[in-house]
């Protein structure tokens, strides 16, 4: 089983609707026990185990998350960051399934930077779909993103974040890419009733003259809306490069019992 099936099974919760989304992903799984990899197995129960606590279903997220501990998941992390794992912490047996997570402190340190990496794509995401609402040009959005760390890892979690990361990066290309294309569209829209009346023929013949509303304006304002638009990618990508992963030399690979739950 590979990235693109995992997606696949993860569109429905990724676009909000749970219900299909715990179909879907209760579909993969035996294929997933079946065929491996053992890391996306560890994910997809745990996506389940949070699916059930945003449900109120405690006593079945706290089985899948017990039976992703078990096969070698180890995401102390996650929990802080998604509202289904949040409610089962205060669950009763949380505390006991928690206890069975080690982790190394190299991996430690990567999933936290992951984990903050995901809220920062959150965050670009709806800064750069806010932005198209104001812009009048119809050049494509620039989607800075950070490289996924190459390291070896030395438990299942980082590889069922990475993966957490690669699909949070994907859906923030198609929800840019989804406003890109709305705002092109109103753009054109714009553009052609701006020229109504500018033809001797009427209609929307794109010949008028340089004054206001007319060809001239509307290139100075796309032209002015696209050096921003510049502006606002290169912040974005000199924050994408100040945040990038840096592993810390020397910290251990071995694991070590999991932090508690915070």
């Amino acid at each position: 089983m590979g990235f693109e099936d995992l997606y696949g099974a993860c569109g429905s919760v990724i676009s909000g609707d749970h219900e299909q989304g715990r179909r879907d992903l209760e579909g993969l799984l035996p294929q997933v026990v079946a065929r491996g990899p053992r890391w996306m197995e560890g994910l997809v129960r745990v996506l389940l185990a949070d699916l059930a606590g945003r449900r109120g279903d405690g006593g079945e997220g706290l089985a899948h998350l017990a039976a992703a501990v078990a096969v070698g998941w180890n995401d102390c992390v996650v929990a802080g960051h998604e509202t289904g794992l949040r409610a089962l912490t205060g669950a009763e047996g949380y505390r006991e399934v928690h206890r069975r997570i080690a982790v190394s402190p190299a991996d430690l340190e990567e999933l936290r930077w992951i984990h903050a990496e995901r809220a920062c794509v959150d965050h670009d995401t709806m800064m750069m779909i806010g932005e198209n609402i104001g812009r009048k040009d119809s050049s494509p959005t620039e989607v800075p993103q950070s490289a996924l760390p190459t390291r070896t890892a030395d438990g299942q979690g980082v590889l069922a974040a990475r993966a957490m990361l690669r699909m949070r990066q994907r859906s923030q290309l198609n929800s840019v890419l989804a406003s890109d294309t709305m705002r092109r569209s109103h753009v054109s829209s714009m553009a052609v009733i701006g020229n109504i009346g500018s033809s001797p023929f009427g209609g929307s013949g794109f010949g008028g003259g340089f004054g206001v509303g007319g060809f001239g304006s509307s290139a100075m304002e796309a032209a002015s809306s696209q050096a921003l638009a510049n502006s606002r990618a290169a912040t974005r990508r000199d924050a994408v490069r100040a945040r990038a992963f840096c592993p810390t030399i020397g910290l251990p690979n071995s694991a070590a019992p999991a932090p508690d739950p915070s």
